[in-house]
């Protein structure tokens, strides 16, 4: 078996044959696909990583892993983490083909980043929660909820009655949902992330680039959609969705303003608006992208239940690489986040 890390160029012809291992996996995600290691490439420190087994000139496995830093010098060496959402992919689940591909990711990471995170989309056989394990991987658990969008049903009908009448009055509100077709209107949705974030969330946020860059290169290839809400020509909410075709679209970035534009529900809207057109492209279900972890509190999590869906407790493979740093750096975080919760 020969391992390949591609950090720059692709090759054309390699290009085509991951892009052919791709299609063939049914367990595919975007999040692995080279339309987004091409994507994150771009993206101010984001630094992707592609892992790629081949075996009889074939592409048999496959990884993308980013590295995500906060920002340059003494918060870059504090922040730097490697994040794989979805992967990895390999023929069968072949566990001598996932063993090479996590062990590679380590020796490749250990040094530049405090931890490796895996995002999981679906639930591992225990042959390859082993291999994990193996590879230093701590399974932790994380929430997560999948609506399915069936063709026959709106998928409102998934809905709790509470949910379905926000919906009704906010469709009848006057406000409407429809595609973003500028950069200046992706700015204003990320004014609206922004505020979001600084006020609640209290989390990094990419910065403005990352969505300009979704605009112009994810989205023209099919790959993802910006969804944004309107009333009366202001913008008062909207979703950033990656999807993989015919499999799932997901929640990646949302927002609303709720509280100044209650009859219309943007939040509520935002959210069924993706759903929706999940629905008439052809997508199975509908990714949340997470609850957070099941033994605390998250007003998010029972906002999002209301939509419906299947919860399940996926996990999040974990491991640190440099764990003297990695303590310094959450006791960091967490100052940081106390500070900004008091601004």
């Amino acid at each position: 078996m020969q391992l390949l890390v591609i950090r720059d160029a692709l090759d054309a012809g390699l290009e085509k044959k991951i892009r052919e291992f791709y299609e063939s996996q049914s367990f595919r995600t975007v999040f692995q696909s080279v339309d987004y290691f091409l994507f994150f490439q771009e993206v101010r420190f984001y630094k992707p990583l592609l892992f790629v087994a081949i075996e009889s000139d074939r592409v048999t496995g496959l990884l993308l892993a980013v590295l995500i830093r906060e920002g340059d010098g003494l918060l870059s060496l504090m922040s730097q983490r490697c994040v794989v959402y979805g992967g990895p992919m390999a023929y069968r689940d072949d566990p001598d083909i996932i063993n090479a591909l996590l062990a590679k990711l380590n020796n490749t990471v250990k040094h530049s980043a405090l931890f490796t995170q895996f995002r999981n989309f679906r639930k591992w056989p225990e042959r390859v929660h082993h291999i994990f394990k193996a590879n230093g991987f701590v399974l932790r658990d994380r929430l997560n909820s999948f609506v399915l969008l069936q063709e026959k049903f709106p998928v409102e009908l998934q809905f709790s009655s509470s949910r379905r009448r926000q919906l009704k009055k906010a469709l009848q509100s006057g406000a409407i949902v429809r595609e973003a077709n500028s950069q200046k209107e992706v700015d204003q949705l990320y004014t609206l992330l922004e505020d979001l974030y600084h006020q609640k969330v209290k989390k990094p946020l990419p910065e403005p680039q990352f969505f300009r860059l979704f605009f112009e290169q994810i989205v023209p290839k099919g790959a993802g959609v910006i969804l944004l809400v309107w009333y009366e020509d202001k913008l008062i909410g909207g979703i950033v969705s990656p999807f993989t075709e015919g499999v799932s679209i997901s929640e990646l970035y949302v927002c609303g303003l709720d509280r100044e534009y209650p009859a219309c529900y943007p939040s509520v809207l935002a959210t069924w608006a993706a759903m929706d057109y999940g629905q008439r492209h052809g997508i199975q279900y509908f990714d949340f992208m997470g609850l957070g972890r099941p033994e605390v509190p998250y007003g998010v999590r029972d906002f999002k239940l209301r939509f419906g869906g299947n919860q399940m407790n996926l996990g999040r493979y974990a491991r640190r690489n440099q764990k003297v740093l990695y303590v310094l750096a959450e006791l960091g975080y967490n100052v940081w986040r106390t500070i900004r919760s008091k601004i």
